[in-house]
Parts: C-alpha cells; structure tokens; sequence
C-alpha cells in the first residue's frame, strides 16, 4: 500500500513528518493524510515526495511481488550467517514461511517485508527494488581482481576454482554459487556484501541515519567501539544483532 511504503521509507530516513514537509515543500498536515491513506497524491506530488526520500516513484507505487526474489533474501541471510530458524526468531515469522519464500512457493506482504528488513539489519528498498544485483557480481569481480594485479589463472588458483567460471562470471554468462562466491571474496580479501549490495543501497542506509546517530558516529568513542568489533567473526556478530534486535523490541520495558 502507497501509504504504508511512504511512511516506512520516511521513518527508514529518520525523518519526522515536519521534515519531510520541509524537504517536499508540503504541509505536514498533507502528508500525514497521504501517510494514513486518507488521499492518494498526484503524479507530481508524488515525484516531489520520492525525490525527497531518495527513492523512484515507481519503487513508492509497485506491487512487492513484482520485485521481491527468494534468491535474494536467501543471499542475506546466509552472508549474514543466519539459519532458517535464527531468522524465524529475530523477525517473528515462521521457518515455513521463509522456507517458501525463499523458494519462491509464496510472496511475501508488506509487513513480512518490513519485518525481515528489520531483522536483517536493511532497508525495505533493498527487498523491493527491481534491480538486479547480480548482475553486478562480474563487473566488480573484475574490477577487485585487476585492482590487486591477479590474472583469472592467479586468482583461480587461489580460490580454488577454475579459470573458465571465473572469465564466464567476469562477462555474466554465469551466477555463482554463494559458496564460489565466498571462496572468490577471501582470496581477494573482501567480503561476499562487496559483490551483492547496490552502491545506491549503501547510499539509501547513509540517508536512512537519524541525526543523533550520524552525530554519534563522529565521536572518536564510537569509532573505537566499531574498530573493536571489525574482526568479530560470524557467531559472535550474530549475537550482537540478535541482542540488538532484542533490545529494539523491548528498549521501553528496560
């Protein structure tokens, strides 16, 4: 619904009502009627608040089934080191649910949408954007490669794959596997997120900061905490957004 996807973005930005007001040059009071789906906007409208929360008006209008892929929650849960079962409990649906989903059996609502965001730590854009990350996977694989100076016979022979499904990535004649995938990011010394996240998603989570936290962010404490955990591996980032997640649910009873 237009009307839930707007607020969601908006609240995703950290920004209140009178902000976003101020950033569309709309009234509050207009907004929060569009927000309640009490009015629809106009094309115009419409374009003025996307522009505003750095999405496309055609991402505010879709249907989530449209863009919505099983492949792609299934790459970020596995890149975040989540089973079946540890997701279930962070976003409180059921494992059969993200069993289908992920097979595609079924397409998610928006609210299932919505809680899956949340508990893998990204934006609802990233779930219903139609945009195919990966069919970014080759260019950038080629980019890293030639950046450290590997030819595909090097860099093959450090992952343990063959030259050809490298040179067949690099022209996206193939997808890999996310365990080809894992195995290329650690002989380049990256990560598997290099290769699946949009350059615009990244830009999307810096919009999506609140103010007090991009201020937070700044302080030479924070910055130490975030070095601290840099070489965290998976089970123990694992616990620290489940916590997070916990504390989210529960921070006005604690």
């Amino acid at each position: 619904m237009l009307a839930n996807r707007i607020r969601t973005f908006r609240m995703e930005r950290g920004l209140t009502l009178e902000q976003l007001a101020e950033k569309t040059g709309l009234s509050a009071s207009y907004l929060s009627t569009i927000e309640r789906g009490l009015k629809k906007p106009s094309i115009s409208v419409l374009k003025r608040i996307a522009d505003s929360l750095h999405v496309s008006s055609a991402l505010l209008v879709q249907d989530e089934d449209q863009a919505f892929t099983g492949d792609r929650l299934r790459f970020l849960r596995e890149g975040r080191g989540l089973s079946i079962h540890e997701l279930a409990e962070i976003s409180e649906l059921s494992s059969t649910l993200l069993e289908s989903l992920e097979t595609g059996e079924i397409r998610p609502d928006f609210e299932q949408i919505e809680r899956l965001a949340e508990a893998l730590n990204f934006t609802v854009s990233f779930f219903m954007e139609k945009n195919n990350y990966q069919t970014n996977i080759g260019p950038r694989l080629r980019q890293l490669r030639e950046a450290q100076g590997l030819t595909v016979a090097s860099l093959a022979d450090k992952a343990g794959v063959s030259n050809g499904l490298i040179s067949q990535m690099e022209n996206n004649y193939t997808i890999p596997s996310l365990d080809t995938l894992e195995r290329l990011a650690d002989a380049l010394g990256t990560t598997i997120h290099y290769f699946l996240l949009e350059h615009e998603e990244i830009e999307n989570l810096l919009t999506s900061l609140g103010p007090d936290l991009i201020e937070l962010l700044g302080d030479h404490k924070v910055q130490a905490v975030l070095r601290s955990i840099r070489d965290f591996n998976s089970a123990e980032l694992r616990y620290i957004l489940n916590y997070l997640q916990f504390f989210k649910r529960n921070r006005k009873i604690l």
